[in-house]
């Protein structure tokens, strides 16, 4: 049978609140190709934030964060009394659009139970490591997770590249296996997963030479992750590579990236953007009407995947 669609997009804000939620459902969510189809297939719902430095106040750290100091504090079984916001949000933006829920995990064994414990997120999950965490372990469990539910599992790679230059790392012409690449290949051996649940997420690498991106773009160590995974899907976080001081670039640089190609056919299968309003990195958003406009483009050369209905 022939797949109806080739490319998934997830968008949403960098961390979730009831207000930006309204913004999802009413904003982002019914957004339609030219020729009148949904094209939005998931949305970002985070309510923990993997912060370089944490605020003890909560400040940036996520509606969640009240809540999961006090599972840090409580055993196992005392730990369902108690409610996470964003899984309360999630559930409602599931019923009112059918979007899949994707959200960055920091505490596997704190935070996914809350979401498996509600079957409306049966296969509606996406769920990745912050690329600060390149540990393998908290892959597994996520993973272990992710197979009883029928969620998905991504993989960012690293923020680091290795002792490679990145103008040598990222040359077309380059043989040998950057640090990057044997660690990222490494956690998908964690990953207990079918191929087609798996995914790797590309948000670049802060290294020097990156200039005004937030994070350098290795397309070139991308294609040669995927020559060696061929069967693994591949997402591009555009926010975290372009970042606030090159937010005016990030629609046009979706644009060319998703018509690369590697053996013939499209190298991304994904898009994974910060968009909307957000109480954190808002400046590296786009609006929901450029996110109108993106999805006008791509259209026309690649065909977007909607959501499920629930």
């Amino acid at each position: 049978m022939k797949q109806l669609y080739d490319l998934e997009i997830i968008a949403g804000p960098c961390s979730i609140t009831p207000e930006n939620t309204k913004e999802i459902i009413n904003e982002i969510a019914p957004i339609k190709t030219p020729d009148g189809k949904r094209a939005i297939y998931g949305t970002r719902v985070v309510g923990l934030k993997s912060r370089t430095t944490l605020s003890v106040d909560g400040k940036g750290m996520g509606i969640d964060y009240p809540v999961i100091k006090s599972c840090l504090k409580l055993p196992e079984n005392k730990r369902k009394k108690l409610a996470l916001p964003s899984v309360a949000l999630a559930e409602k933006i599931v019923k009112q659009t059918g979007l899949l829920i994707a959200s960055e995990i920091m505490l596997p064994h704190i935070q996914l139970p809350f979401f498996a414990a509600q079957k409306i997120f049966k296969n509606k999950m996406l769920v990745w490591n912050p690329a600060v965490e390149q540990l393998g372990w908290p892959i597994l469990e996520m993973s272990e997770y992710a197979k009883g539910n029928g969620w998905r599992v991504g993989i960012k790679n690293g923020k680091f590249l290795g002792k490679e230059p990145l103008e040598v790392a990222n040359h077309p012409d380059y043989k040998g296996e950057t640090t990057l690449e044997k660690t990222w290949l490494g956690l998908t051996t964690y990953a207990n997963q079918p191929e087609e649940h798996l995914i790797l997420i590309h948000r670049g690498v802060d290294v020097a030479g990156k200039g005004d991106f937030r994070n350098a773009l290795v397309h070139e160590v991308v294609k040669r992750v995927k020559l060696r995974k061929p069967h693994l899907r591949l997402y591009f976080d555009p926010s975290h590579s372009y970042g606030p001081k090159l937010r005016h670039k990030i629609v046009a640089g979706i644009m060319e990236t998703m018509q690369m190609r590697i053996d013939g056919k499209f190298l991304y299968d994904g898009i994974l953007i910060e968009a909307g309003t957000s109480p954190t990195d808002t400046e590296q958003h786009i609006t929901p009407s450029e996110l109108q406009y993106l999805v006008n483009q791509l259209s026309s050369f690649r065909k977007l995947r909607p959501p499920k209905s629930v």
